[in-house]
């Protein structure tokens, strides 16, 4: 008999209750321990199964599923799942139920490689199944499983509309199971949230989750009984898009804040007199860029400031953490652009997050370099807001007793998930092989020079097919669309000015002729459906055009292509102009690459040793974030 529980830790039936919610405890990381899991680690850890025992049980289960479709008894009243070994034989006719009622419900019978999927997310892994097939219903299987056997389960999202869209979808799943779903929205009361977490299954963002959690705790401190929280615990969580959460957003602080009242009118004339001293800094002599990104002050820069600050009468131009701010205004000015890092929409500055391309209108930056960018784009500074609570995405998802995620391009980061989260790696195949082809990599010595040629190009293949290209920012978005205009020809843009259309314009993706333009994850999580013809002429055809960060940024766009064994291809053109080709790279591997790639000698691997170089740098980051965050928790005492 195959039995096993979580790979590291047990998933238990537990007692909705907010008066002693359920936490996992959380042991401080050492740097040394971090180092040995990144580097060794991982390699050794323990999965509960091997893939072929996964595949042996998804076997069974599909099996009896296609046994249960052919009966005339299609009860789901009499589920027998205990959450201790969950994923058993002895489940087997359980686990048929609840496929069933996904099939009667959606009209699709999940495939074995799904409920491996599923199997994996219930051991604690981490599944990598590739994009198109089908993570949405096998996270479905997971959850309700799950539920069913006591166990609350949040499916945690990147974003409402895929949140709203899979709630949706597995309400009915749910329903037929006896089983509540609810949806969290950022913007509801707290009575309604109360309600959405006494749910079985509860689908949300990730950014709501961790909000609500800051705002029990804030309330907790303030003598608010804990009967009135809105959250029970963190027993077991699916996260979808984990890369996104749990790698790429992990270390952003998520900050709840209080209103304090209005700018001063002193701050706004010491802010103005910064960017002015900003934006007549010379660079490479008044101030430079560190390894790290952030902009310092050189002795020469220091010295201009003190003589400046002279005649400035606000207080803190007498402070020492008058070179902090100083330094601060230089990055408003040269290190956060218009169209990249942020948006100016109906007189606000709203952020753009980096991780994924989506708008952030929650989110602020911290006092001064919020005002500051307001500054620097005409919009009235907004007041200045009082910290009263902040985490970190990585610190609030080691608190769960359980963890799994679900994932097309897990690969990549598999240490880092084992180090911080304990968390393995588990690839599932896909049903069919892949037919995505890989075609031509061109380096060009212009941005303009590039625009050109992936303009002809995408036009040259959309006249059967249906073209994707993808670029980092919402100005090269722009850049492009623009060329497109000159030509005449009309292009679909899919980024975060057009968030509110995206199911619309992905849904349009994938008809022939059709040429969307998309910044790197935007519309991620959505499939983009083939039009028969397109599917017969060769299938989405995909343009990376700019220098993604890392190669995992690029499997995700040009994972697009190529979905359920469909046919597809893909093809990169970048530019010695890219921006952040060479950003946060060691000298030695920049000067290296650069000659390289303009003697276009070798340059998929010259591109990859600058990715490479990046994704180490951020690692170190998020390490660096880990353990400061680990020793204030300690200091501060936070529970």
């Amino acid at each position: 008999m195959i039995e096993f529980a979580a790979s590291h830790r047990t998933l238990r039936a537990a007692v909705r209750s907010r008066s002693r919610p359920i936490y996992a405890s959380v042991s401080s990381l050492s740097r040394l321990e971090l180092y040995f899991d990144e580097l060794l680690g991982w390699r050794f850890a323990n999965h509960a199964l091997g893939s072929k025992r996964y595949k042996r049980l998804a076997e069974d289960i599909f099996l009896a599923t296609v046994n249960l479709t052919k009966s005339k008894e299609q009860s789901t009243n009499e589920l027998r799942l205990r959450p201790v070994n969950l994923v058993s034989k002895r489940w087997v006719d359980d686990f048929a139920k609840i496929a069933n009622a996904i099939r009667i419900e959606t009209g699709f019978t999940l495939r074995p490689n799904q409920i491996e999927c599923a199997l994996r997310l219930l051991s604690g892994e981490c599944a990598e199944l590739r994009t198109g097939e089908g993570k949405t219903l096998a996270a479905a299987l997971a959850a309700c499983a799950a539920a069913s056997a006591g166990v609350p389960v949040p499916v945690v999202t990147v974003n409402d509309y895929l949140a709203k869209r899979d709630a949706d979808l597995i309400r009915p799943i749910a329903a037929r199971l006896g089983l509540s779903l609810g949806t969290l929205e950022q913007s509801m009361a707290d009575s309604e949230k109360s309600v959405i977490y006494d749910s079985d299954i509860v689908y949300g963002t990730n950014k709501t989750f961790v909000f609500d959690f800051l705002r029990d705790r804030r309330e907790n401190q303030q003598g608010r009984s804990r009967e009135q929280a809105r959250q029970m615990g963190q027993a077991y969580a699916i996260v979808d898009e984990a890369d996104s959460v749990l790698i790429d957003d992990a270390t952003v602080p998520m900050i709840l804040s209080e209103p304090s009242g209005n700018v001063p009118p002193a701050d706004i004339v010491l802010l103005n007199d910064l960017l002015n001293f900003a934006g007549a800094a010379r660079s490479g002599v008044e101030y430079l860029q560190n390894r790290e990104g952030a902009f310092q002050l050189t002795e020469t820069g220091i010295a201009r400031l003190g003589r400046l600050a002279k005649f400035w009468v606000h207080p803190a131009a007498r402070d020492s953490g008058l070179v902090q701010l100083a330094e601060t205004a230089i990055s408003a000015r040269q290190g956060f652009r218009r169209d990249v890092h942020y948006l100016v929409r109906n007189g606000e500055i709203v952020m753009i997050d980096q991780a994924t391309g989506r708008l952030m209108p929650d989110r602020k930056w911290a006092y001064g370099l919020q005002q500051m960018i307001e500054l620097k784009e005409d919009v009235e500074p907004t007041s200045e807001a009082r910290t009263v609570g902040q985490i970190t995405q990585q610190t609030y998802f080691r608190r769960y007793q359980q963890l799994s995620g679900l994932t097309g391009t897990a690969k990549e980061c598999r240490s880092e998930l084992w180090a911080i989260y304990k968390l393995a790696v588990g690839h599932v195949a896909p049903h069919n092989p892949s037919q995505l082809k890989r075609l031509t990599f061109k380096v060009h010595d212009t941005a303009n020079q590039k625009w050109r040629v992936v303009a002809k190009a995408a036009i040259a293949a959309a006249l059967d097919r249906a073209v994707l290209i993808g670029v980092n920012h919402v100005a090269e978005s722009a850049a492009l669309a623009e060329v497109f205009a000159g030509l005449g020809r009309p292009v679909f843009v899919l980024d975060a000015m057009s968030e509110a259309h995206e199911a619309e314009l992905v849904a349009q993706a994938g008809q022939r002729e059709a040429i969307t333009i998309a910044t790197h994850l935007a519309g991620r999580g959505t499939d983009i459906g083939l039009a028969d013809a397109v599917r017969e002429n060769g299938g989405l055809h995909v343009i990376l055009a700019s220098a993604m960060a890392s190669s995992r940024l690029e499997r995700q766009l040009y994972g697009r292509a190529g979905r359920q064994g469909d046919p597809g291809s893909f093809e990169t053109h970048i530019s010695l102009e890219d921006r952040g080709l060479f950003e946060g790279v060691p000298p030695t591997i920049k000067i290296a690459a650069n000659m390289l790639l303009r003697k276009r000698f070798a340059p998929r691997w010259a591109l990859s040793r600058l990715q490479a170089a990046r994704d180490a740098r951020t690692r170190i980051q998020r390490r660096r974030t880990l353990l400061r965050e680990q020793d204030l928790t300690r200091r501060l005492g936070y529970s």
